[in-house]
């Protein structure tokens, strides 16, 4: 028994060694360490209880020696790995101890969490590797090749990632121009890192969103509305999630008054939609902002448009009407 515990323990401690010592599977704690030791973050969503790459990736390039030690000065390794198993836990059985019941409460927050970050990295396929700053943003999406990644030696695979690092060089000095600047000056970087970006990966940028009116008060880049409105997505769908009135944000920033004829019909025209998409809404107020929406810039490329809506709206108040008449015996 002595010796079975001690080649156990020995099997363990290899793995641990060889797929686990150069890699954390914490996202903050990786961008902490990333932004401590001035490195890039090397990014791999993974499925490995169902997907068919995912482990002969790790196992055929990944975890090999050669390439943890070729980049360990480069890159903090991050491995985001969505698990049908630990997903089964996160649901706890009626019988469960209350012990039980916490962990469960735990992994589904966890689960939740890596949700969220497929959606922000735009995850579509498996594995998804990114090479990102230390602040998370997507350098440069280093596209899976299912015929090739898995049999494929690791210095061919050095050699692809290479090429992806020298396209990411472009969007990292954008970053490494955000981060060196302050004021009016972080703006204009601002602005020009996400211009430049891929738009799937926006959700990312969020918090640079936030903080462009504030570095841009006076509007000098006069891009100050587009970040206003841009903010107020975020902002509508955090009222949302609060059972909070999703039309305000965009309300809000149409009173700021920094907004063009263009956007300004568009933070109408996105105060109603958010509002049709709640569990019950006023039709009449629906009604009033795509009215506004269409009156903002009736030439608008996307008038046409809001006319139809406001129609169908028409229609659907009129309907609702008729039926609650019919209920009111009337």
């Amino acid at each position: 028994m002595k010796l079975y515990k001690i080649l156990i323990s020995a099997i363990i401690s290899t793995l641990f060694v060889s797929c686990g010592a150069k890699w954390t599977t914490d996202y903050d704690s990786a961008l902490k360490t990333a932004q401590k030791k001035n490195k890039d973050i090397f990014l791999v969503f993974t499925g490995d209880d169902w997907t068919d790459h995912s482990i002969p990736f790790k196992e055929n390039i990944l975890n090999k020696k050669e390439f943890l030690s070729r980049y360990s000065k480069d890159f903090v390794f991050l491995n985001i790995d969505f698990s049908q198993g630990e997903f089964a836990k996160s649901k706890a059985a009626d019988d469960s101890t209350e012990e039980e019941k916490k962990l469960a409460e735990k992994i589904a927050a966890e689960y939740k969490f890596k949700e969220t970050l497929g959606r922000s990295y735009s995850v579509k396929f498996w594995p998804a590797i990114y090479i990102c700053s230390a602040e998370g943003y997507v350098l440069e999406n280093v596209i899976f090749d299912s015929d090739k990644d898995t049999t494929c030696s690791v210095e061919e695979y050095i050699a692809k990632l290479e090429e992806s690092r020298v396209k990411a060089d472009e969007i990292k000095s954008l970053v490494l121009n955000v981060r060196n600047s302050n004021g009016v000056e972080k703006a204009k970087a601002i602005d020009e890192l996400i211009k430049k970006s891929n738009p799937r990966f926006s959700d990312l940028y969020k918090q640079l969103i936030y903080q462009f009116p504030d570095l841009d008060p006076e509007n000098q880049t006069e891009r100050l509305g587009f970040y206003e409105l841009a903010a107020a997505y975020y902002y509508s769908y955090e009222a949302t999630e609060k059972k909070e009135n999703p039309a305000k944000p965009f309300l809000d920033v149409i009173e700021k008054g920094n907004l063009s004829a263009d956007q300004i019909q568009e933070a109408y025209y996105m105060a109603a939609y958010s509002l049709i998409n709640g569990e019950k809404f006023d039709s009449a107020l629906v009604i009033e902002y795509l009215e506004k929406a269409y009156n903002a810039n009736p030439s608008g490329t996307n008038a046409f448009k809001i006319i139809q809506n406001l129609q169908q709206m028409k229609r659907f108040s009129e309907l609702e009407k008729a039926q609650d008449n019919q209920a009111n015996g009337e």
